[in-house]
């Protein structure tokens, strides 16, 4: 299986972040695929 990253921009993202996971890793699991999620955050204020 192909191997997937998925980056993710989260700057003041802290109230859908936790949804916006869950909906990439279960599409990714859907398909089969290894993959890992990866969170850039910089600066956030939440």
């Amino acid at each position: 299986m192909p191997r997937v990253s998925v980056v993710l921009p989260a700057y003041n993202e802290a109230k859908r972040l936790e949804r916006a996971v869950k909906e990439v890793t279960r599409a990714l699991e859907m398909q089969g695929y290894d993959y890992e999620v990866i969170i850039a955050e910089d600066g956030s204020t939440d």
